[in-house]
């Protein structure tokens, strides 16, 4: 029963996040959101060259947040590492909020100025939620 509570916790925390684009801010205002805003997870390290990103793991270890930079620090795109025990909500939870399209994909065009593209990519371990600008060849 205590795995189950843990686990809804979880999801419900997780939906939360994926409800929100952090594509196009700068690092700084991703690390004072996700700080303020995303308790559930803490900041791990941060990695600037070739491949600049943030990363944001949960206390619990069923997800990682990752904030792939540019070379000014600003996001390019965002991707949510999950274990594959919150793909069925994740998904459910996609489709209630965006527009599904195939493959796995779908369109918000709701969350503000900008559209996204977001997407699940199916790992051997893992699956991951990748969110980024929508571009026209999307």
């Amino acid at each position: 029963m205590k795995k189950i509570i843990v686990l809804l916790l979880i999801v419900v925390s997780s939906l939360n996040v994926l409800g929100q684009s952090f594509v196009g801010r700068h690092k700084l205002t991703i690390k004072k959101e996700m700080k303020e805003n995303h308790k559930d997870f803490y900041f791990s390290k941060e990695i600037m060259g070739k491949s600049s990103f943030i990363k944001f793991e949960d206390f619990d270890g069923y997800r990682t947040y990752l904030f792939v930079l540019n070379d000014d620090g600003y996001c390019k795109y965002q991707m949510l590492m999950c274990d594959y025990s919150l793909l069925k909500t994740t998904i459910a939870q996609l489709n209630q909020n965006y527009e599904y399209k195939q493959s796995l994909t779908w369109y918000d065009y709701v969350s503000g100025k900008e559209n996204f593209v977001i997407k699940i990519k199916k790992e051997e371990w893992y699956f991951s939620v990748i969110t980024k600008k929508l571009e026209e060849k999307d």
